[in-house]
């Protein structure tokens, strides 16, 4: 069996589509379709259905998939294995961290991993929620940091808490905000970050839900400068709530409106694949432990 021809049959039925499953193995389109039609001869069933719209799995795909993503998770088990039998092998982990995730949690978080495996070579690195998703789905990281829902079969997903956020303004504009219509919030520029962030899809629906359409847009992916700009009277913006406390007791000049808050899914998230990955299954237990989930499921 084709390890090539089977991880690329999975990710074409996770997407869907041939144009999606190229560009997720950095490959041609031709080359995508050639591998499926080499591995439906070899097993001389057909495993998709074509169409216009993309490709869907037949009966005999969808029995044929969890089976292929079990024999992948063998392989990639395996080959770690493999690797670590060298004088010269080197135990790496790699995370993926968001900005709202507390940061004495991560702090727990580093100190025990690195508690329990001294000799690990840990890579932490930061992006908004669609960057780390897209890095763990590449296998660019064993796990990762994701806000809001996540529905991708190629991944996993344990919740671990709601984020609250919180509107906050210049000190100065709290009296006059409170006394408005939630709709006249569009007169104000609103503080955003890009789309690519969890918070940014939330905001969004936040505007739909009460009929707001910001007049002006300020763009910035850096939490702490969207608080400095607040403060600085430029608009107004929705920031985690913790943030939005420490900033004020900070002294810095805004004010938390808590009649318009949100509450958002913080989520570790974690390729299929890599369900038996020593690296992952070190991660993701000690994220467990930090963020009590043994205790919210009982």
């Amino acid at each position: 069996m084709d390890y090539t021809q089977l991880r690329t049959f999975t990710v074409v039925a996770h997407t869907g589509n041939l144009t999606q499953a190229a560009e997720r193995l950095h490959l041609s389109q031709p080359a995508v379709s050639a591998q499926i039609k080499s591995l439906e001869k070899n097993l001389d069933i057909q495993l998709f259905n074509r169409n216009a719209h993309g490709m869907s799995l037949t009966a005999a795909g969808e029995r044929f998939l969890p089976e292929a993503e079990s024999l992948l998770q063998h392989h990639h088990k395996l080959d770690h294995f493999a690797k670590s039998l060298s004088e010269r092998y080197v135990h790496r982990a790699g995370l993926g961290l968001i900005h709202p995730a507390d940061p004495a949690k991560i702090a727990r978080l580093t100190q025990s991993i690195l508690q329990q495996n001294p000799s690990i070579h840990l890579h932490i690195q930061y992006g908004m929620s669609d960057e780390i998703k897209q890095r763990v789905l590449d296998k660019q990281l064993h796990g990762g940091f994701y806000l809001g829902p996540v529905k991708h079969n190629a991944l996993r997903c344990l919740f671990l808490e709601n984020i609250q956020y919180s509107l906050i303004c210049p000190a100065g504009e709290a009296d006059n905000i409170q006394n408005k219509n939630i709709s006249e919030l569009e007169k104000y520029a609103w503080i955003e970050m890009s789309g690519v962030s969890g918070s940014s899809k939330h905001l969004h629906q936040f505007w739909a839900k009460n009929k707001i359409s910001p007049k002006h847009q300020i763009i910035c992916d850096y939490p702490q400068t969207i608080i400095d700009l607040v403060a600085s009277d430029m608009g107004i913006a929705m920031v985690p709530t913790h943030k939005a406390e420490s900033a004020r007791n900070d002294g810095k000049p805004v004010a938390i409106l808590h009649n318009y808050r949100q509450n958002l899914p913080l989520s570790f998230i974690y390729p299929a694949e890599f369900e038996e990955d020593p690296s992952l299954i070190l991660i993701k237990n000690v994220v467990e432990t930090i963020w009590d989930i043994y205790s919210q499921s009982n």
